[in-house]
């Protein structure tokens, strides 16, 4: 693989995913308080079925393709490609506080490339997203970010899920009292080689026209979420 032969790209993308890095993930649940509120989730072996046959499936069939999309956009100057893109993934998102949870994390995200990085393109769409009034979603925000570094797809992919396993079971350690130790078995076998490498593969097959992913169960627990009467997390 050509990125093997160049590794400057690393240093930007380990400390971009490192959790010291404020991109707001730790305010957020991604809907696991509500779930173990109804009893959906109880123990570490109910979230890793949960993270292996639920969001892997999703990160597979739809935030991973819109990641590739954004990316290629991005790599192509297509800024009003990369706005429909931006619209696309917030329609997807069907509930408001997911919609809502997608551009605070994206609007801290792009805040933070102008920051960091002397990127031309990421300040310029975000001068257009302030004109017209839009706000920019994570996976919007993250295909800028990985394209200042100048991060290689795949590996943008690789973090993206790391990202999202790791993002759920940092909120466990509240709300289901797992330890690190538990919290580290379940990641690492949610991003073994075999299974990462099948999601990926996949998901670089996904077309736009059949990019998406449909979970009820993630879209109800988010719904009850914004209403509850006490939550830790913002959604």
């Amino acid at each position: 693989m050509p990125e093997t032969k160049n590794f400057e790209w690393l240093g930007g993308l380990i400390q971009t995913t490192d959790t010291l890095f404020p991109s707001g993930g730790y305010a957020h649940s991604y809907g696991l308080e509500e779930l173990v509120a109804l009893g959906r989730i109880s123990s570490g072996q109910d979230l890793e079925e949960f993270l292996l046959k639920e969001i892997l499936p999703a990160l597979e069939n739809q935030e991973l393709p819109y990641l590739r999309f954004c990316s290629e956009a991005v790599k192509n100057r297509e800024l009003e490609e990369l706005f429909d893109l931006n619209e696309e993934i917030s329609a997807w998102k069907l509930t408001r506080e997911t919609r809502e949870a997608g551009k605070s994390q994206g609007t801290q995200m792009i805040r933070m490339v102008g920051e960091i990085y002397e990127c031309p393109l990421s300040a310029e769409f975000h001068r257009l997203l302030h004109e017209r009034r839009e706000q920019c979603q994570q996976i919007t925000a993250t295909a800028l970010l990985r394209n200042a570094q100048q991060v290689p797809l795949t590996s943008s992919m690789i973090a993206w899920i790391y990202q999202a396993v790791s993002n759920f079971c940092s909120a466990s350690v509240k709300l289901l009292r797992l330890g690190e130790v538990a919290c580290q078995k379940i990641i690492h076998r949610s991003v073994q080689k075999d299974g990462i490498q099948k999601v990926i593969s996949k998901s670089l097959q996904v077309k736009r026209a059949n990019a998406g992913f449909f979970n009820p169960m993630l879209d109800l627990a988010s719904a009850r979420h914004e209403l509850a009467f006490s939550r830790l997390f913002i959604s």
